[in-house]
């Protein structure tokens, strides 16, 4: 096997999660991690019960408010998910010092020398889910390719939680 081997990270509904992690009433609910409706408000991230109303990132809060009357608003806490984050870039690092971080809650990987080493692209995917997961209460999606833009691409194929069951990547063959 010879090529590259690029993960793109995307920590699911980021802002979102670490607030129903650290307000566990907020859990299960509908809220928008951004400015205020009752003013020109934008939603910075919109957790996944908003979104099955439509609630999406860069809408307008008054819009988003519209859509989900019972929505709830929490204004964003960049120390908290700055801490979440330094924390899982981290981890990441363990396994490569080729980290390319896009965002606070976004990451490309090249696990090219050490992807084999680890079991294979599924098992150390699934390595990485599950340490974010149990070390941070969070939930990743993975997505794997050649490249950056089929890792992205194949990430935002299977949000959210990543990297499907039995995932083989045909370039991998």
């Amino acid at each position: 096997m010879s090529g590259k081997v690029i993960f793109h990270l995307d920590m699911d509904q980021f802002f979102a999660a670490v607030e129903q992690l650290h307000h566990p009433e907020l859990r299960g609910k509908a809220i928008v991690v951004g400015g205020s409706a009752l003013g020109r408000g934008v939603v910075t991230t919109a957790s996944y019960e908003a979104r099955r109303y439509g609630i999406h990132s860069g809408m307008a809060a008054a819009d988003a408010l519209r859509l989900c009357p019972h929505v709830i608003f929490v204004r964003p806490n960049m120390g908290k998910y700055l801490d979440v984050s330094h924390r899982v870039f981290n981890l990441l690092r363990e396994y490569t010092d080729l980290v390319e971080p896009v965002s606070v809650d976004e990451a490309y990987l090249d696990v090219t020398d050490v992807v084999w080493k680890e079991g294979g692209v599924d098992a150390l995917a699934m390595t990485i889910k599950r340490r974010i997961r149990d070390s941070e209460r969070i939930t990743a999606t993975i997505g794997a390719g050649p490249n950056r833009v089929v890792a992205k691409v194949a990430s935002g194929m299977h949000k959210p939680g990543g990297i499907p069951p039995g995932f083989s990547p045909l370039w991998l063959s």
